[in-house]
């Protein structure tokens, strides 16, 4: 029963959090079979999801050591101390739709100004990001892959190796970034809290 009750209230919250999500699956592992405010492992699977106006195909999120804590008198329950292990795939089509988008404007025109052109599109092709103009023609003598430290993610031109910073968060630590033939993984961890 406390388990069903967790799994309504994740989807729930998953569907408030998200612009749009279709969840997979939930699965609930408690190593004493009991609740007692700590869960902990819980485990997502969803696609399709737009979060924040990012586009994600699809996504396994790990949460670990996951404390409840309700507050009935102030109709407010919380979610504290977790840590998250979240894997993402990002195709072509969801990184297009990103940054067409308003809300990634400013990304999307930084990027335009270092890379010396203007775009349309990215196109993901053997483990590199090509940028497609306007008039559809891509410059394939310079290509751009991505590279990541702890906490950053850089847009790298092949050719003289100069960075453009895309993402530096310091609650968000990057642990793998890699191309597959026609779409990017991402690996990220983060503490969760919500209040």
């Amino acid at each position: 029963m406390i388990s069903k009750l967790i799994r309504l209230g994740v989807e729930n919250l998953l569907k408030i959090i998200c612009e749009k999500i279709i969840i997979r699956n939930i699965l609930i592992i408690n190593k004493n079979n009991k609740f007692s405010g700590v869960i902990d492992e819980l485990y997502i699977k969803a696609e399709s999801i737009i979060f924040n106006k990012i586009n994600i195909s699809d996504i396994d999120i790990k949460l670990s050591d996951l404390v409840f804590r309700l507050a009935f008198n102030n109709k407010k329950s919380f979610i504290e101390n977790s840590y998250a292990l979240i894997n993402m795939r990002l195709t072509r089509d969801n990184i297009n739709k990103t940054l067409s988008n308003n809300k990634w404007k400013s990304l999307k025109t930084s990027i335009e100004s270092f890379i010396s052109m203007s775009f349309e599109s990215v196109e993901i092709y053997n483990k590199s990001i090509y940028f497609i103009s306007s008039d559809g023609l891509s410059n394939k003598n310079i290509n751009y892959i991505l590279q990541f430290d702890k906490n950053t993610i850089s847009l790298v031109n092949n050719i003289n190796q100069e960075k453009l910073s895309i993402f530096n968060d310091k609650n968000i630590i990057i642990k793998n970034l890699f191309f597959c033939e026609r779409h990017i993984e991402l690996e990220i961890g983060s503490k969760i809290i919500f209040n």
